[in-house]
C-alpha cells in the first residue's frame, strides 16, 4: 500500500494485471478489471500518462470513501465516454479536484441522477458551474416556455416537460447533496419545478381544446378560465423528489363555447383536465413527469374532474368533511388563472379556519389520525417507515395542521401551508414552546432529508428505510455519516431518538390542545371516513346485535347527513360523530336494536334539521339516554315527535324542569298561549297537548312519578283543554234574548256544566284514553241570565255549545285530533239529548226514574270539570243522591257482577282491562263497596279508585293486607296498561303474546325478561279474579241475610 502511487507513475502498470488488482483492492475495488477498462479507454482517447496518473491519484483519494467503489468507477467510465471531450474533462478534474468530488457524490447518492448526468453531460456541466443555485419561478417558466415554444403536439410537449424536470431536478439535487442547501430551499425549488410543469401542461391543453372546440365564455361573454390548486406536499410548497401531486381543477363559471354548439363548458374543461393530466402523468421513454392524484376534489373519485368555482364553494360549505378541512390547510393556487384561484381560497378560508373548533371537529381530527394509524398497522407499516411510522413525518404534519385549525380562525398568521413555517409561527403565538419548536423543526428536517435521500436514489416514492444492513450503511454515508465510524448505528440512533421524542411531544399536544377531551371511539370513523372498509363496519355494528348490518350502516350514514340542501351536513355530521359510540351502545342494549335505530332515523328525519337533535344529545347525556329509551320502548312518544317536530326542546326541558305542571299552571299557560287568538287555535291546542304528554311520558319513562300521578297529570291536560274549548265558544243567542240579557259574560255564567266520567272523571287517564263527558245546563242560571226562553230553546242553545265542543275535539288534522270525546254516558245514551237540564238529570236518576244500575254505578266516577260554582254544587247534590241516596239491594249487586262478566265476553283473554282479573275487576269491586257503604261515610265518596280503596281500608271494610295487595295489583296492571300505550297504541290493553313486544315491555318495566313479566301478570290476574269472585259472593250473601 505505501508504494501505491508508484504504480500510477509506471506507464506499464496498466498492463500488469496483478499490480492493477493490488492497486484496486487497496482503494476498495473488487478487482482491477473495471479500472483497466476505464483507464484503457482514456488512453485510447488521447490522454497522456501524466494526466492519467493525476486522475488515478484523485481516485485513490476519493473512491475509498464510498462503499460502492466498483459501481462508481463504472459509472464514471460511462460518463467519460459520454462527454464530448474526455481529455478536457479529465483536465478539469486535474485543475478542479472538487468537480470530480461533486460528480462522485452525485453518483454515489443516486443511480437515477447518474443516468441524467450521463445522458446530458453538458447539462451537468452547466449545473456544476452554476453551483445548483436556486432559480426564480419566472425564470423557470421562461425556460420551459422556450423549450415548448408554439408546439401543441402532445408527444413533443411531453418530452419537453420531462426533460425540463430532469434537468432542473439535477440542479436542485446538486444544491441539496453537494452544496448542502437548507431543506426549505430544496423543497421550494422541487415544488417550483412541478408548478412550472403543471402550468405549462395546462396552457398547452387549453390551447389544444380551444383549437379543436372553440373558446369557452362565461355568462357575460368574458373568456372562461381555469385554475389549478395544489394540496398536500405541493400545496405546502414542500414537495419531495418523488411525490405525487395532489391537484384540484376548477373553472370560472359555466357558459357557451364560441364556435361550438355541441360542447358544454363542463365538457370542454373536463377535456382540458384530461389532456393536461395526460401530458403530465403518461409514461414515455423518460417516464412520467409526475404522478397526478385528483381524488381530493369535491366528491372524491366519484365526482366530476372539474367544476365551476361556485359549485366547489357550495360543496365545501354544505358537505365538506373534517379530513377535507385539514387537507385544505395546504391548498395553494399554482397554475392557470391565479387570481381566480386566490378568490376561491379566500372564500373557503373561513370554512377551513372556523372561528372556533368545536369538540366534534377535534374528535374528528383525532379519529382520522387513529384511522390512519390503524390502517398503517393493518398494512404492516412500522417504525422503519419515515412517513407513517410512529413519530414520523405524518405524525408531525398531522398535529401541526391540528394546531393550525385550532387557532387559525382567530390568528391568521398561522394560516400557512409549509410545515416548517407553521411550526415557527405556532411557536410565535404560544401554541408550541421554544423547546417543542426546536425539537420538532430539527427532527422534521432530519426525517425529510432522509426521505429525500431514499427517494432520489432510484426516483421512487418510498419512505421505508432499507432492511439490508449494507444498504442502510450506504444511506448513512449519503447523509454524511462518517464511514470510519459505525454510520448505520449512528443513523439508527438518531432516527429512533427523533421519532420517540416526536411522539412524546405530539401525544402531549393532542391531549392538551383540548383539556378534558377523551380520545373518541373508533366508531366515529363510520361517519368521518368517507369510505370505511367493510371490516370496520362489521366490527362496529355486528357486536351491537344489528341483524341487518348493511341496512344499519345505511341508516347511520343517512342520519349524519342533512336532507335539506339549505342546512349544513358538516355540522350535522360533526355532532353525530361525537355521540355515535354512546348512541350505538345504548341502542345495542335495547330489546330490538334494528327497530330502535329505525325509529330514531324516522324521528331525526322528521325534524327538518337532524343536527339540532344531535347537538342537543351531545350536550346532554341524559337526553341521549332518554331518546334511545323512548325510541326503543315508547314509539308513542317517538310518533309524537315525528308528527310535531317542534317539540324536540321538551326533551331537554323535561330533564331540567322541576316536574309536571299543576292543573292551575296548565290552565294559565294554555290561556296565555291561545287565549288571545281569534283564528283557528286547534293546531296550537294539539301542540300544547303533545308537549305536555311528551313531558309526562318522559317523566313516566324515567319513573320520576308514580303511575297514578302520571294518570292524574294526563287527565289534567284534558281538563284544561276542555275548559278552554268550552269557554271559547260563542253560541248564537236566541233572538228574543238580545234585549233581555242580564250581564251574560261567559258560557259558565249561562249555566253550562260539564261532568267528567270514567277514567277522565277519576283522573285515571292513560295516553290514549277517550274523554267521557256528560253535558248539562242549570235552568236556574239559564233563566237568570237568558230569561224569556222555553225549555226547547234552552235545549237548542246549549246543544249548539256541546256540538261545537265535540267538533273541535273530534276533528282530524295532520297532527291527529285533540281527543275523542264520548258523551254516550248521558241519560238515554245515544238516543237521549246531547245536553240535559239539571232538572231532567235529577228526574232520570230519582228513585222513580229509569236509570239503570250500571248508570248509577257510572256516576261513582263523575266529577264536575266545568261550571259556575252554584251550578256545580247543585250537580254534585244530584249525583250524590243518585249514587249514595239509592237503596242498594242484593239484585243490584248481582246485576253489577253479571255486567262485569258480560264485559269479558267481548274482550280478549289477555286484555288487562276487561279480561278476567283485570283492572275492571278491581274498579268494580271498589265501586260496589263504595255504593253499598258510601251513604254513611263521606270519605268513600270519591271518583278515584285508589282513593276509594284506601278509604275502604281505613273504614275497616276491607283488611289492610287485602287493600295493599289490591293496590299493588292495580299499580302493576295500570302501569303495564300505560306502558303498552307507550309501546304501541294498537296493543290497547292486551298483554302481548309476541316475545319481542314482551321483551320491550319488560325493559320498560325494568323486569328481567318478557317471560318473567308474563308469569307475574298471570299470577296477579288470577289472584285478583279470585278476590273479585269471593267478594261479590260474600256481598250477595250478606245482603240476602239482611233482607
Amino acid at each position: 500500500m505505501p508504494d501505491r502511487m508508484n504504480f500510477s507513475k509506471d506507464k506499464y502498470f496498466l498492463e500488469d494485471k496483478s499490480s492493477l488488482d493490488r492497486w484496486a483492492h487497496g482503494i476498495g475495488l473488487t478487482d482491477g478489471e473495471n479500472a483497466r477498462i476505464v483507464f484503457k479507454a482514456l488512453q485510447e482517447g488521447g490522454i497522456d500518462y501524466d494526466l492519467l496518473s493525476c486522475f488515478i491519484d484523485c481516485l485513490e483519494q476519493l473512491l475509498p470513501k464510498y462503499s460502492e467503489a466498483d459501481r462508481l468507477l463504472v459509472t464514471l467510465g460511462r460518463y467519460l465516454q459520454a462527454v464530448e471531450s474526455p481529455l478536457s474533462t479529465v483536465a478539469l478534474f486535474d485543475r478542479e479536484p472538487e468537480s470530480l468530488k461533486a460528480l462522485l457524490i452525485i453518483f454515489a447518492t443516486s443511480p437515477f441522477l447518474s443516468e441524467i448526468v450521463i445522458a446530458e453531460p453538458d447539462v451537468w456541466e452547466r449545473v456544476r458551474r452554476g453551483g445548483g443555485r436556486p432559480e426564480k419561478r419566472k425564470s423557470l417558466r421562461d425556460v420551459l416556455r422556450s423549450a415548448v415554444g408554439d408546439s401543441l403536439e402532445s408527444t413533443f410537449v411531453m418530452h419537453a416537460l420531462r426533460q425540463f424536470k430532469r434537468r432542473e431536478i439535477l440542479r436542485v439535487a446538486y444544491g441539496d447533496i453537494v452544496k448542502q442547501q437548507r431543506l426549505e430551499t430544496v423543497i421550494d425549488q422541487i415544488s417550483a419545478i412541478a408548478e412550472c410543469v403543471i402550468d405549462e401542461a395546462l396552457r398547452v391543453a387549453m390551447l389544444q381544446q380551444e383549437k379543436l372546440r372553440g373558446t369557452p365564455r362565461t355568462g357575460d361573454g368574458q373568456r372562461a378560465t381555469i385554475a389549478v390548486l395544489a394540496l398536500g406536499k405541493l400545496g405546502g410548497n414542500e414537495l419531495n423528489y418523488s411525490s405525487d401531486v395532489d391537484l384540484v381543477f376548477f373553472y370560472s363559471e359555466d357558459g357557451d363555447i364560441t364556435g361550438s354548439k355541441t360542447y358544454t363548458s363542463s365538457e370542454f374543461f373536463e377535456r382540458v383536465v384530461q389532456e393536461a393530466t395526460r401530458l403530465i402523468a403518461s409514461q414515455t421513454e423518460l417516464g412520467a413527469a409526475y404522478r397526478v392524484d385528483l381524488r381530493l376534489r369535491p366528491y372524491g373519485g366519484q365526482g366530476p374532474l372539474v367544476m365551476p368555482r361556485a359549485v366547489v364553494e357550495k360543496y365545501f360549505d354544505r358537505q365538506g368533511r373534517t379530513w377535507e378541512r385539514q387537507a385544505w390547510v395546504k391548498a395553494r393556487c399554482i397554475a392557470g388563472d391565479i387570481e381566480l384561484g386566490e378568490r376561491l381560497l379566500a372564500n373557503l378560508r373561513p370554512w377551513v379556519y372556523s372561528r372556533w373548533l368545536p369538540r366534534t371537529e377535534i374528535s374528528g381530527i383525532r379519529a382520522l389520525k387513529r384511522q390512519i394509524e390503524r390502517r398503517s398497522i393493518r398494512e404492516g407499516i412500522d417504525s422503519d417507515d419515515l412517513k407513517t411510522g410512529r413519530g414520523g413525518i405524518r405524525d408531525i404534519e398531522f398535529t401541526i395542521q391540528f394546531l393550525q385549525l385550532l387557532s387559525g380562525g382567530d390568528e391568521t398568521e398561522v394560516q400557512v401551508g409549509s410545515t416548517i413555517e407553521a411550526i415557527r409561527r405556532l411557536a410565535a403565538n404560544g401554541s408550541l414552546n421554544d423547546q417543542e419548536r426546536e425539537i420538532l423543526e430539527r427532527n422534521y428536517k432530519l426525517l425529510r432529508t432522509v426521505e429525500h435521500r431514499l427517494q432520489i436514489r432510484y426516483d421512487r416514492q418510498t419512505h421505508r428505510l432499507p432492511e439490508n444492513e449494507e444498504d442502510f450503511g450506504r444511506l448513512a454515508q449519503c447523509l454524511g455519516y462518517d464511514r470510519k465510524g459505525d454510520a448505520a448505528t449512528k443513523l439508527r440512533e438518531d432516527l429512533g431518538s427523533a421519532t420517540r421524542l416526536n411522539r412524546r411531544i405530539l401525544d402531549h399536544l393532542l391531549h392538551d390542545a383540548f383539556p378534558g377531551d377523551v380520545t373518541p371511539e373508533a366508531d366515529v370513523d363510520l361517519i368521518l371516513d368517507p369510505s370505511p372498509p367493510k371490516e370496520l363496519i362489521d366490527s362496529v355494528l355486528t357486536p351491537r346485535r344489528f341483524r341487518d348490518v348493511a341496512r344499519a350502516y345505511r341508516m347511520v350514514t343517512a342520519m349524519s347527513e342533512e336532507s335539506s340542501h339549505f342546512l349544513s351536513s358538516r355540522r350535522c355530521r360533526h355532532f353525530f360523530a361525537s355521540i355515535l359510540s354512546r348512541l350505538l351502545d345504548r341502542i345495542s342494549a335495547t330489546a330490538d336494536p334494528d327497530a330502535t335505530l329505525t325509529t330514531l332515523a324516522t324521528v331525526s328525519e322528521s325534524l327538518g334539521g337532524k343536527g339540532m337533535l344531535w347537538e342537543l344529545l351531545s350536550e346532554s347525556p341524559g337526553a341521549l339516554d332518554l331518546t334511545i329509551r323512548f325510541c326503543s320502548s315508547a314509539p308513542f312518544l317517538a310518533d309524537l315527535l315525528v308528527k310535531n317536530p317542534g317539540m324536540i326542546d321538551e326533551l331537554q326541558d323535561s330533564l331540567l324542569g322541576d316536574g309536571m305542571a299543576t292543573r292551575d299552571e296548565l290552565k294559565s299557560e294554555l290561556w296565555e298561549l291561545c287565549g288571545r287568538h281569534s283564528v283557528d287555535v286547534l293546531p296550537s291546542l294539539i301542540a300544547f297537548k303533545v308537549s305536555k304528554q311528551l313531558r309526562i311520558g318522559i317523566n313516566d319513562l324515567l319513573e320520576q312519578q308514580s303511575p297514578h300521578v302520571i294518570a292524574a297529570s294526563l287527565s289534567d291536560i284534558a281538563e284544561a283543554l276542555l275548559q278552554f274549548v268550552v269557554s271559547s265558544q260563542k253560541p248564537t243567542l236566541p233572538q228574543q234574548v238580545w234585549d233581555m240579557k242580564k250581564g251574560v259574560e261567559s258560557i259558565e255564567g249561562m249555566g253550562f256544566v260539564v261532568l267528567a266520567m270514567g277514567k277522565f272523571g277519576g283522573r285515571e287517564m292513560n295516553y290514549a284514553s277517550d274523554v267521557d263527558v256528560v253535558f248539562l245546563y242549570d235552568e236556574v242560571l239559564a233563566n237568570d241570565c237568558l230569561g224569556g226562553c222555553s225549555d226547547s230553546e234552552f235545549g237548542f242553545f246549549f246543544a249548539e255549545i256541546a256540538n261545537k265542543v265535540l267538533q273541535v275535539f273530534n276533528r282530524f288534522t295532520p297532527q291527529g285530533r285533540l281527543y275523542e270525546v264520548d258523551s254516550r254516558l248521558r241519560p238515554g245514551g245515544r238516543s237521549g239529548p246531547i245536553v240535559s237540564s239539571l232538572g231532567a238529570f235529577r228526574r232520570y236518576f230519582s228513585a222513580e226514574g229509569p236509570a239503570a244500575v250500571w248508570e248509577r254505578q257510572a256516576l261513582v266516577k263523575a266529577r264536575v270539570v266545568f261550571g259556575q260554582e252554584a251550578a256545580v254544587q247543585r250537580v254534585k247534590a244530584v249525583v250524590h243522591d243518585a249514587v249514595y241516596g239509592h237503596s242498594w239491594k242484593e239484585t243490584d249487586v248481582k246485576d253489577i257482577y253479571s255486567m262485569r262478566l258480560r264485559m269479558e265476553e267481548t274482550a280478549a283473554k289477555d286484555n288487562l282491562k276487561r279480561g278476567p282479573g283485570g283492572v275492571v275487576d278491581i274498579e268494580f269491586l271498589v265501586q260496589t263497596l263504595q255504593l253499598l257503604y258510601g251513604k254513611n261515610n263521606i270519605e268513600l265518596q270519591t271518583s278515584n279508585t285508589l282513593a276509594g280503596l284506601e278509604s275502604l281500608a281505613f273504614a275497616g271494610i276491607i283488611g289492610n293486607e287485602m287493600a295493599k295487595s289490591l293496590r299493588d295489583a292495580y299499580d302493576l296492571l295500570r302501569k303495564i296498561e300505560g306502558r303498552l300505550r307507550l309501546l304501541d297504541v294498537r296493543l290497547g290493553h292486551v298483554f302481548p303474546t309476541e316475545s319481542q313486544k314482551r321483551g320491550q315491555l319488560a325493559d320498560l318495566l325494568n323486569r328481567e325478561n318478557g317471560e318473567s313479566l308474563a308469569d307475574e301478570v298471570f299470577q296477579t290476574v288470577t289472584w285478583v279474579r279470585s278476590v273479585f269472585d269471593k267478594t261479590f259472593a260474600d256481598l250477595q250473601d250478606d245482603l240476602a241475610k239482611n233482607t
